[in-house]
């Protein structure tokens, strides 16, 4: 595995995260299935693996 696909959400403070997957079209799949009922939507992005938090700054605006 070279990526991971993290599914979250703005709409609220706690819970962002839906879901992770190895593949952007289950991703995205996901998305359609868990995103009405969220006010601002779901969204996805793509992460690298392996991640480590010492290997460059990313931000993550949930």
């Amino acid at each position: 595995m070279q990526e991971v696909w993290i599914v979250y959400h703005d709409s609220g403070p706690d819970n962002n995260i839906l879901g992770v997957f190895a593949k952007a079209e289950d991703a995205e799949e996901y998305v359609a299935i868990v995103g009405p009922p969220f006010e601002r939507g779901v969204l996805t992005s793509r992460f690298p693996v392996p991640w480590r938090s010492t290997d460059r700054v990313t931000q993550i605006r949930i």
